[in-house]
């Protein structure tokens, strides 16, 4: 199983959108997603509980927008999937993803 994916894989939206990762804590709870963290499931999420494990699991964090801003720059690093539309587009400046030894998102963004 491949656990790195550079950035030609990341900046590819049909490819990214295809690769998934998973993170279980073995109590019936677990966290997933695609590798440029646009949720493309019902499942996916960054906090999934189960009250009554490995049943009745609950979302309880469905993702996070997330925003960097350097030296009064601005740059959205997420990704959200709308009927007929993506936005914004954080994927274009993701350089790398890494699950281990945890998710870890990369970017670069030209100007900062």
């Amino acid at each position: 199983m491949r656990t790195n994916f550079d950035q030609s894989e990341c900046q590819n939206l049909k490819n990214a959108l295809a690769k998934e990762w998973l993170e279980t804590n073995g109590l019936g709870g677990f966290a997933a997603s695609t590798i440029i963290g646009a949720n493309t499931r019902r499942q996916h999420g960054l906090l999934i509980a189960s009250l009554r494990p490995p049943v009745e699991r609950y979302v309880l964090l469905s993702k996070l927008e997330e925003r960097v801003v350097i030296d009064g720059h601005e740059a959205s690093i997420c990704t959200n999937l709308y009927p007929g539309t993506v936005f914004p587009h954080g994927f274009n400046i993701q350089m790398e993803f890494r699950l281990r030894p945890w998710p870890t998102f990369r970017y670069a963004q030209h100007g900062f």
